[in-house]
């Protein structure tokens, strides 16, 4: 008798050790940056440039698409996530772009190491949906640092923005208006990059 209410015991405790209580996660969909619009013919006017992993704004430091209410409160779009960090996925977007323009060549990364006479750092102070009285935005912000390595000191500066206005309150809109603001930043670069002498 002790050893079949025993051993149904234990059926029941695998019986309930099978079933979970808790709800099952939902998947996490990984967005990446669609590349900018650059230009596909041209003499190079500027070359051995390196790209530098760029300093961040504080609401920028992990890889979450993130929303700021108009109370200044930072969340995170639920279930979505960058591919990568968010240094990392600007670095790497920014060198894309400067190797597919035909004004650039000898592009490579700061973690390479190369003896490269200009570096393009600087500090990414925004790549959020923001709330407005307007409705959202996706703002994007760049504050870009071209160094003359060779002469150690800033050759020249400049802060570059753009916004565009969330067509729904959804992640996939969300990140299609980052990725619209990105561009217009990212063009707004390279054009600064070629022009300045």
């Amino acid at each position: 008798m002790r050893l079949s209410t025993f051993t149904g015991a234990l059926v029941g405790l695998s019986l309930l050790t099978g079933c979970s209580i808790l709800p099952e996660a939902k998947p996490i969909d990984y967005y990446v940056m669609k590349p900018m619009p650059v230009a596909s013919q041209g003499p190079a006017v500027r070359s051995h440039i390196r790209v530098a992993t760029p300093e961040l704004g504080d609401a920028l430091q992990l890889e979450r698409i993130v929303r700021i209410n108009s109370a200044g409160g930072v969340m995170a779009y639920p279930n979505a996530k960058w591919s990568s960090s968010i240094a990392t996925l600007w670095q790497n977007w920014l060198l894309e772009g400067l190797w597919r323009d035909a004004r650039f060549e000898h592009i490579s990364s700061a973690q390479q190491g190369l003896d490269n006479q200009w570096q393009l750092a600087g500090r990414l102070q925004a790549l959020q949906v923001e709330e407005t009285a307007q409705g959202a935005v996706a703002v994007v912000r760049f504050d870009a640092q071209l160094i003359d390595t060779r002469q150690r000191r800033l050759h020249a500066s400049h802060r570059f923005s753009a916004q565009v206005p969330v067509a729904a309150n959804t992640t996939a809109a969300a990140v299609q208006a980052l990725q619209a603001a990105s561009a217009e930043v990212g063009q707004q670069l390279l054009d600064w990059l070629a022009a300045t002498p």
